[in-house]
């Protein structure tokens, strides 16, 4: 009696947990991870600095405008606050020029968001970090 009690309530779980993954899926879909009309973004970056975790993508978003998203997760004994803003310079790969230096505007605590303009089109050098230590991710502008 002891057993087929047992076995009841563990098949009762089972199969309520079965259908809670049944519903979850049909209710939610098979859905990537972005949003339906979402611009996939143009370059993702994501490198371990030695103070934490710096993460970018890059959007274009047509007639040479462009978003950027960055994140800085920092390590536990990090010296870098999440609140400070890294370094970030955008320059062309062919161009023999310095680049130019982005205003980021606060999104959350440890996230900024660029938008912008590229002058002209072409591949550009995207260069995010803290002091000498810089990440670079490509892409391009057109």
């Amino acid at each position: 009696m002891l057993i087929k009690t047992v076995s009841a309530i563990t098949g009762f779980f089972f199969l309520s947990f079965v259908t809670l993954i049944v519903w979850g899926v049909i209710r939610l879909g098979f859905q990537s991870g972005s949003e339906p009309g979402e611009i996939p973004p143009a370059a993702i970056l994501s490198e371990q600095l030695s103070d934490g975790l710096i993460e970018a993508q890059v959007y274009i978003l047509g007639d040479l405008a462009y978003r950027i998203e960055i994140q800085f997760l920092p390590d536990p004994t990090s010296t870098i606050p999440p609140t400070m803003p890294p370094e970030v310079n955008l320059s062309m790969e062919a161009m023999h020029m310095d680049g130019y230096e982005q205003q980021l505007k606060p999104v959350d605590n440890g996230a900024w968001r660029i938008q912008g303009k590229a002058p002209m089109a072409g591949i550009w050098i995207m260069s995010v970090g803290y002091g000498d230590e810089i990440a670079e991710v490509r892409f391009s502008a057109n």
